[in-house]
């Protein structure tokens, strides 16, 4: 019997807080050895000449999802092949409560579409939008069970009122748990959205109009302030623009309780999408909206300082049709999501790493240590360690890619990010020492994937 089942052979691995040369020995999924020269295995997979790194995890995920009168393209399969081909070795999927489902309802529900299908690991973060007694008592139990992660929205019509967000924030986070929040003024969108509509202003570019930044920093100051009146640890998601982040990082010189996730479309793309006829405008309606180059680059240093810690793609793939048909209607009509799991870590990479505006350590630390943190999986994934699962991605550092729908694996029929071109991607990934995706193949490892009993968040 071979000493080990799998070794990743001469390449330049990558962890948070170091960079080394090494072979990385793999025994039942997991990683038994990192050391020079290994040998003696089933297989070895030649690495020279790239960067080996823990598999990236993605916790912000919409998966064969309803939301809001639309469904999302991608089911557990191909939703987590997409995935894997981008490097992504866990996802977190964001599951919406249903009317008349109980939290452990849908946990049990969302749990039995992803058993069977998922290629890689995967758990959930369920959207709270019954906010009885009875979810206030379950909350406890869940997070003992290995959910400790929840989410609400400050907008559509599952808004979380002030009362019910502080109250959340107390219980969750006095029991280990973080509760992620969609941070817009959802009183002022709705004025602003019937005005404009009033007006006869229906196309696309009004979209961004109807949701301005003041929105999104009016949101996160009320959450800041709310969490802090219950010292409550809370994440923002999917932020956007510089004046929510200058006023998370005045909370969080505070108490660092304050954690901030961004998202690759804001950083890579800005409200000028907006400017295009529908067909192509539509593809970039998402929420918050694209903003200004000057948001952009305030995101990048805010991802340099530590302010922002992770970046999640906020994957919600719904059918290009559709939003073209709705469209026509009026902006507001336009379904707000757009695939991006399997983009993710390329274009972080690319954005970041090619153009010299992040280091390599930084680039693990936003896609995979820090996720694996939040989520309550490190140090069992996130990290090129020993005894860690033996979750791996290797990218070619060199490798040139134009992003395109044909060259992608999602169900959905579009990507805001076609065209792009990128310089750094993912040709292998490892899911507990098996192979999901390699050399442009992906394997025949439908339902590998496994449900992940993650731990209490811990401040960092």
């Amino acid at each position: 019997m071979a000493t080990f089942d799998l070794i990743v052979k001469g390449g330049k691995a990558i962890n948070a807080d170091s960079v080394f040369f090494a072979d990385i020995g793999v025994k039942d999924g997991k990683i038994a050895c990192i050391g020079a020269e290994l040998q003696d295995a089933e297989t070895v997979y030649d690495a020279k000449g790239k960067l080996v790194i823990p598999g990236g995890i993605d916790i912000h995920t919409h998966i064969d999802a309803p939301i809001n009168g639309s469904h999302t393209l991608d089911d557990w399969y191909q939703g987590t092949v997409s995935a894997a081909c981008g490097g992504v070795t866990c996802v977190v999927d964001y599951p919406m409560q249903e009317k008349g489902l109980t939290l452990r309802g849908i946990l049990d529900k969302w749990s039995k579409k992803a058993a069977g299908s998922a290629v890689i690991d995967y758990s959930f973060s369920p959207v709270i939008t019954d906010r009885s007694e009875e979810a206030f008592e379950d909350l406890p139990r869940l997070i003992d069970e290995g959910f400790p992660t929840w989410k609400v929205y400050m907008a559509y019509w599952h808004r979380v009122r002030d009362e019910e967000t502080i109250r959340l924030l107390d219980v969750i986070s006095s029991h280990g748990g973080l509760l992620s929040i969609h941070c817009e003024n959802d009183f002022a969108i709705d004025y602003l959205t019937k005005k404009l509509l009033s007006e006869g202003k229906i196309d696309p570019k009004y979209h961004p109009v109807s949701r301005p930044p003041v929105c999104e920093e009016n949101a996160t100051q009320t959450v800041i302030d709310l969490a802090e009146m219950v010292d409550a640890n809370v994440m923002i998601v999917h932020m956007s623009c510089k004046g929510a982040l200058e006023r998370a990082r005045a909370a969080k010189k505070k108490k660092n309780t304050i954690i901030i996730e961004t998202c690759p479309h804001f950083l890579l793309l800005d409200d000028s999408v907006y400017d295009q006829p529908l067909e192509q405008a539509c593809k970039y309606v998402v929420t918050p909206p694209m903003r200004k180059a000057e948001d952009r680059e305030a995101l990048w240093q805010g991802i340099v300082s530590g302010d922002i810690s992770l970046v999640s793609s906020d994957h919600c793939a719904f059918p290009y049709d559709e939003k073209i048909k709705l469209g026509q209607e009026s902006f507001a009509t336009i379904p707000h999501g757009a695939p991006g799991i399997e983009a993710r870590l390329p274009v972080v990479f690319s954005e970041g790493v090619s153009k010299g505006r992040i280091t390599l350590e930084k680039f693990v630390e936003v896609v995979s240590a820090n996720p694996a943190r939040i989520a309550g999986m490190y140090p069992q994934k996130g990290t090129i360690s020993v005894g860690s699962d033996a979750d791996i991605t290797v990218i070619d550092p060199e490798k040139e890619v134009t992003l395109s729908v044909a060259q992608m694996h999602s169900n959905c029929d579009f990507s805001p990010y076609d065209g792009v071109q990128v310089k750094g991607y993912p040709v292998a990934t490892i899911s507990r020492g098996t192979f999901i995706y390699k050399d442009g193949a992906v394997m025949d490892v439908r339902g590998h994937g496994q449900l992940v009993k993650r731990s209490r968040f811990k401040p960092f």
